[in-house]
């Protein structure tokens, strides 16, 4: 699938020349080559006006310390109240990202309220807590593995869908008390039509109609039978007021979406890395009961390729000026988390793929500041489980080049949308 990114303009301007209402760069709405285009973001500058779909604009960061100021600075917001361009009707209904920005949840919250929706969750994704689920992850791993076990010797298998997939749904469905196997394959039928920048108006629209009367089946199913599940806990929280209707809906949907949607990538793309590097896999298996070895590899694709590429919006409410660029007060920022990843002001050879890379938790894949990623430890205890499993257990040789494999068509979204292999036990 072709590449459709560009530079706008032949020149660069200096930084106290940039200005949103001449973006320099037309972001890929098909998200083909991510780290190429962050590349060309890069040379530009750490803070760049880029033009979306529908020719929204945004200000998109490059650099972590720019990242990592912009994240935690007292100017910024989250809700989009303050972009000026939504506010004023220049934004379209359609616009391929305005549900997922605009949808009452912590994501979009701020101060108190921002607090008040996340701290029902953050209990229950504490370290220990994560750490105590740790059987049951391991339980799934070894079920899927089985099922992998079972394939007829030389057929080609996408762990994507069997594999990456399979696990982080399963285990955030059973956290909230999503049983029934048709629900959660919608949920993730949903989720895909949702955040793909390829989706007809219609068919989103049509997602999003889906989504949000699944939520409601599942409000009523634990409304009428509760039981010892996030969802039954959420319902307790709406009904002492401290959260509305539409915020329950809210946070159930981004919590089973980030739930599943983050780690698959995580999963894809790591396995894509292993596979593709057979030293570093060499490495990595020679540690034996090693689980940094593991953890190095878990950070380190994280760093290299973010399950999410961009995260999107932050909303500066007073002018504010950084390295030499002034982001007016109502206008959009976006972090370019994959660009972030491959600072070479902080990681060295940042294109490389290295497992004992020192600081490779340096990376902003689960975001930075108040609105870092609460589901982070689950993602990384799922992943640290899943690939030592996969790999120990089995020796993968790639069933077509993965580098040619079309990316998920997305704004975001980063991960090949197949990973074939060929699977021999070890």
């Amino acid at each position: 699938m072709a590449v459709t990114g560009r530079r706008l303009t032949d020149d660069t301007p200096a930084p106290h020349e940039l200005a949103l209402a001449c973006p320099v760069y037309r972001l890929d709405p098909l998200g083909q080559d991510f780290p190429a285009e962050g590349r060309a973001l890069q040379a530009i500058g750490p803070i760049v006006p880029v033009e979306l779909p529908d020719q929204v604009a945004a200000w998109a960061v490059t650099r972590r310390q720019v990242a990592d100021a912009l994240l935690t600075h007292p100017d910024m917001r989250k809700n989009p109240r303050h972009w000026r361009a939504y506010q004023a009707g220049l934004v379209p209904e359609t616009w391929p990202l305005l549900q997922i920005i605009t949808t009452p949840t912590m994501l979009i919250m701020d101060g108190a309220d921002h607090t008040r929706l996340r701290l029902p969750m953050q209990r229950a994704f504490t370290p220990r807590r994560v750490e105590a689920l740790r059987p049951r992850v391991e339980e799934i791993v070894r079920g899927l593995l089985d099922t992998l076990a079972a394939v007829a010797p030389g057929t080609s298998v996408d762990l994507r869908s069997t594999f990456a997939f399979q696990l982080p749904v399963t285990v955030i469905c059973e956290l909230y008390g999503v049983d029934e196997p048709e629900v959660r394959r919608r949920l993730a039928t949903d989720t895909s039509a949702l955040l793909s920048s390829t989706t007809p108006p219609g068919e989103r629209l049509g997602a999003q109609t889906s989504v949000f009367g699944t939520m409601a089946q599942l409000i009523a199913a634990k409304r009428a039978r509760p039981g010892d599940d996030l969802t039954t806990a959420l319902i307790a929280e709406f009904d002492n007021g401290g959260m509305s209707a539409e915020e329950l809906a809210g946070t159930l949907f981004l919590m089973l979406i980030a739930g599943h949607e983050t780690t698959q990538n995580l999963l894809s793309n790591a396995i894509q890395r292993l596979v593709e590097n057979p030293e570093q896999l060499a490495r990595v298996l020679s540690g034996h009961d090693d689980e940094d070895a593991w953890r190095g590899v878990v950070e380190e694709a994280l760093r290299l390729d973010a399950p999410a590429a961009t995260t999107m919006f932050l909303y500066a409410v007073r002018d504010i000026t950084i390295e030499g660029v002034t982001i007016g007060a109502g206008e959009p920022v976006l972090i370019y988390t994959s660009a972030v990843g491959r600072d070479g002001h902080v990681f060295a050879d940042p294109d490389a793929f290295l497992p004992d890379r020192a600081n490779a938790h340096q990376h902003r894949a689960f975001g930075h500041g108040p609105h870092h990623c609460l589901g982070a430890p689950l993602a990384r205890l799922e992943s640290r489980i899943a690939l030592r499993g996969l790999f120990e257990r089995f020796s993968l040789t790639a069933a077509e080049p993965l580098d040619a494999i079309e990316r998920i068509t997305s704004l975001s979204s980063n991960a090949p949308a197949r990973v074939p292999v060929y699977l021999t036990p070890r």
